[in-house]
């Protein structure tokens, strides 16, 4: 058991650069290939091949090279006090999202490379928007700057043992836990558990998804703050919560390509 406790708390505190991590957001797209279009799907193949490890990792690897024109505030879902978008221009994920689909929508005047970088974003930040862990809403002071609250991390004997966690990292964390499982295996288990659901998460468009998020998010921000001690029971709970929002992410993406594609 102390063994568990202390992998546990390693996972916690684990640090990645995706909105998850590497293969869960390969996951979500290849989730989202299940469901494209022929004329979408052949777009994709053309422009990211068959393989997405470099497409999911393409924004923070711009950052790591410092050729990147955005600020770090472009992995973020930025909401007003009514959750609606503010979608600032190269510092919000959302607004990312719409000038890169713009890109694939008239892809005849842009070059393949261009066109790449727009896909490429497109499913960096969808991933983004959908990881409660980038979402700042204005009036709630905790959401726009990293945060620590203490997280259940496991039992040594009698005693309970928590340990610090950083907002982001806590929901990062869900995705490291599954450390066996590739892209693949991350798809074939969303759609399995939650295909026959595939409608309902997908429904709607970018601004009404977002506000959709930005209302859980709210929920969430109100009971978790720098004061809190989150509960096992909770902890478990929320990686259900984590899941479905990749799925919907996996969804909504197939929706957007579709739609831009067609």
């Amino acid at each position: 058991m102390k063994k568990i406790s202390l992998i546990l708390a390693f996972a916690l505190m684990v640090s990645v650069a995706n909105a998850w991590n590497k293969s869960a957001d390969e996951g979500v797209v290849i989730l989202a290939k299940m469901h494209l279009s022929v004329d979408a799907m052949n777009l994709l193949n053309e422009h990211l091949g068959e393989s997405y490890a470099n497409d999911v990792e393409y924004l923070y690897a711009l950052e790591k090279k410092n050729t990147a024109k955005h600020s770090k505030e472009i992995h973020y879902l930025h909401l007003d006090s009514n959750l609606k978008p503010t979608k600032v221009a190269g510092e919000d994920a959302l607004a990312g999202i719409e000038s890169a689909l713009d890109i694939v929508r008239n892809r005849t005047s842009y070059s393949k490379g261009e066109v790449v970088k727009a896909l490429r974003t497109i499913v960096n930040l969808i991933c983004d928007m959908h990881n409660f862990g980038r979402v700042r809403i204005e009036g709630i002071a905790h959401s726009q700057q990293e945060f620590k609250f203490d997280c259940f991390a496991g039992d040594i004997g009698k005693r309970k043992k928590s340990t610090p966690v950083s907002w982001s990292k806590f929901w990062n964390a869900y995705a490291g836990w599954h450390t066996g499982f590739s892209g693949d295996l991350w798809a074939e288990d969303m759609e399995l558990c939650l295909g026959a659901r595939r409608e309902e998460l997908s429904a709607g468009g970018l601004n009404e998804w977002a506000t959709q998020i930005g209302e859980k998010a709210t929920e969430l921000y109100g009971r978790i703050n720098p004061e809190y001690v989150m509960t096992r029971r909770e902890r478990n709970e929320l990686e259900e919560l984590n899941y479905e929002m990749m799925a919907r992410a996996g969804y909504r993406l197939a929706v957007l390509l579709n739609e831009a594609v067609n």
